[in-house]
């Protein structure tokens, strides 16, 4: 439990927090393993986690039949808060590119993280808005 601990310290989302709440979330949220090529979420179905990306790597796609990729994210990053925050059916699928661990954290603990932490959603923001910005100068 203390090495999740200090590799959530070193998530740019969490590092304002302090390491009471940081073994909390430790605690409570859920680890999970996902094998390389496996799906971990698919557009339009209900957003009831965010993920955090403890190892591994993952692909962010968009569509069906041809799907576009949209990015990949590595450890440290974190995917699955814009269904959470909109209360909104998932925009993208997530695949895992490689063998990948993610922390789930369930939208109402994330909810609440948020209400007594409100600093993260300054890294929350920056996330949104730097892929928003990749989005808007994405090739057509």
């Amino acid at each position: 439990m203390a090495e999740l601990e200090e590799v959530l310290a070193r998530v740019p989302l969490l590092r304002s927090l302090d390491s009471t709440t940081l073994r909390g979330l430790a605690a409570t949220g859920k680890l999970r393993r996902y094998k390389a090529g496996e799906t971990i979420v698919r557009e339009d179905d209900p957003g009831i986690a965010l993920y955090i990306i403890v190892s591994g790597k993952v692909q962010v796609a968009r569509g069906s039949g041809n799907p576009q990729a949209l990015g990949e994210l590595r450890a440290g990053d974190f995917f699955g808060e814009l269904a959470i925050i909109e209360e909104h059916a998932r925009t993208a699928t997530v695949t895992a590119v490689e063998d990948t661990e993610c922390l789930l954290l369930k939208s109402w603990e994330f909810r609440s993280l948020l209400k007594e932490h409100p600093s993260i959603a300054i890294p929350i923001m920056d996330a949104l808005i730097a892929r928003l910005h990749r989005a808007e100068h994405r090739p057509a």
